[in-house]
């Protein structure tokens, strides 16, 4: 092939480029985190400690890591940092807690317990339905696994051969499809967590606002970017336990400011399980969207395999 044919794959072929990076990276990370998951789950020692410092509250992960420093017969004492989330509980410097870590590995560790903050309480579990498992290793491997089927694709162009490529796009779209309705059936069978119960109020505080950009899909066709605007929640339990998270859902037409007081329902048993009172929250789209998405993929497929 000439240099004049091969100029319009160039922008193709960067954008793949890009996209294998990002999947490798994305996908060394979320490996990382399924091992050390997993070292806490097969070989975990709790041990007890204090909270030392409280770090701000991520934005693109919603979570809020903690320094701790523990203590342990025999390996003495040591700080370590929690950026598991604890459970979306906002712990104050000088909280008890109990702590699992790696023995092998003693700065991989999560916060299982806390004091409450009245301390004649005792301490409470920071996860109501157990500890967090493990990512996926099919979660882990997607965003690799997508760049290669981009990789492959690009690579057929290039080489005169888009009709072999083009053919390669209806089974892909099915067994994307496919799997996405297994693995969203799985998840459904097998959830055994506790459904929260809003039978207590209160009011919470907006903490932070800002605006990102998504994709979404136009229902007259196509695609546009919009501006969403996410923000996080700070409230307090009747209890005196403290929740700090960004809230599960990002609207165009909500754009709170900080220190703007909202009405909400929570959980009693586990408060970081809220609801607001008077603005959007997720409810139940988040477990239809998998199965939405496996069928929009499987039908694709299908038609392509007809047309094409």
């Amino acid at each position: 092939m000439n240099t004049d044919a091969l100029a319009p794959l160039v922008p193709l072929l960067i954008v793949t480029g890009y996209l294998l990076y990002t999947g490798a990276r994305k996908t060394l990370l979320a490996l990382s985190r399924r091992r050390r998951e997993l070292a806490l789950a097969g070989s975990g020692v709790r041990t007890h400690g204090v909270v030392r410092a409280v770090h701000p509250l991520g934005r693109p992960s919603g979570r809020q890591a903690v320094t701790l420093q523990l203590h342990d017969v025999g390996r003495g004492t040591w700080d370590a940092v929690d950026e598991s989330g604890t459970g979306s509980y906002l712990l104050r410097e000088g909280t008890p807690v109990t702590v699992l870590y790696d023995p092998g590995d003693p700065s991989n560790v999560r916060v299982e317990r806390a004091a409450f903050p009245d301390r004649s309480r005792g301490d409470y579990p920071l996860y109501r339905d157990g500890v967090p498992g493990p990512p996926s290793l099919a979660a882990a491997l997607s965003p690799l696994a997508a760049s290669l089927v981009i990789l492959v694709i690009a690579v057929l162009v290039a080489a005169n051969r888009a009709d072999t490529a083009m053919g390669l796009v209806p089974p892909l779209f099915v067994v994307v499809g496919l799997g996405v309705l297994a693995s969203a059936a799985h998840r459904l069978l097998t959830d055994t967590s506790t459904r929260p119960e809003y039978s207590a109020s209160g009011t919470g505080t907006v903490t932070d606002c800002w605006t990102e950009s998504r994709r979404v899909r136009r229902r007259s066709g196509g695609w546009s970017t919009v501006r969403v605007h996410p923000f996080t929640v700070y409230f307090q339990a009747a209890d005196g336990r403290e929740v700090h998270l960004r809230h599960s859902f990002a609207g165009r037409d909500f754009a709170p400011v900080p220190q703007q007081r909202l009405r909400l329902e929570y959980d009693p048993d586990h408060p970081p399980h809220y609801s607001l009172s008077d603005h959007p929250n997720t409810g139940r789209i988040l477990a239809v969207v998998p199965f939405v998405v496996g069928a929009v993929f499987v039908l694709v497929g299908s038609v392509l395999a007809v047309v094409l």
